[in-house]
């Protein structure tokens, strides 16, 4: 036989050997081996790995989800301060709108939000400017607590409820010639208190979308 036609066969053989049909592990590596450079092996072998595993429908258990967009509703406040309670669904868009998963407008899936309470409570404890010295506060921790839930649709079960949760700042109070100066206060005690709202809501949205956040009394 001539050594042409000799080469032929055994290339057909060895093709016959390598393609026709399921081989155990071992017997395809060897036919890579006769075909590919050995720099180049585990590379081949790691990009027929990839594509056996996506062909059979393979999916990573911790991959990466689709993120799932989320309208905004405030649902119930319980408090005077109309706009304190703004900033809270205002804070909740602003962190929702960072990680991606705010939607516009009203519909479903939304978070709800609901403010409970607004409250403030003395922090230390001074003597009063003036000829009649007497104890007053030296600061005001001013706090507003709040909760939220996911409604994927009109009647459904409520998701991803955050417990009840709060937020506080705390201000200096203001003191005049005469003691402490209750307008004064009352202004930065406002604002203190929808600076906090801001707080809460990014809270709120820290929770309903699965990202670990601490409540200001303590609690998870």
């Amino acid at each position: 036989m001539p050594r042409s036609i000799g080469r032929t066969a055994k290339a057909q053989r060895r093709e016959g050997f390598c393609w026709a049909g399921p081989r155990p592990v071992a017997s395809q590596t060897r036919c890579l081996r006769a075909f590919v450079p050995l720099r180049f092996l585990p590379l081949v072998l790691a990009v027929v790995a990839a594509l056996a595993l996506a062909a059979c429908g393979y999916r990573a258990v911790y991959g990466e989800r689709p993120p799932l967009r989320l309208h905004v509703k405030l649902v119930r406040t319980l408090i005077a301060d109309v706009v304190a309670s703004d900033e809270v669904a205002a804070g909740v868009r602003e962190e929702l709108a960072r990680a991606g998963m705010l939607e516009g407008g009203d519909g479903y899936p939304r978070v709800e939000i609901e403010v409970l309470r607004a409250s403030d409570a003395s922090e230390g404890v001074a003597a009063s400017a003036g000829p009649a010295s007497r104890p007053v506060a030296r600061a005001t921790d001013v706090g507003i607590a709040g909760r939220a839930w996911v409604m994927t649709a009109p009647g459904a079960a409520p998701d991803s409820d955050t417990g009840d949760l709060r937020a506080a700042e705390t201000i200096a109070v203001d003191e005049g010639p005469a003691g402490p100066d209750p307008r004064a206060s009352a202004f930065h005690e406002a604002d203190a208190l929808r600076a906090a709202a801001r707080r809460l809501g990014r809270t709120l949205a820290y929770k309903v979308t699965g990202e670990p956040a601490a409540s200001d009394d303590g609690s998870e």
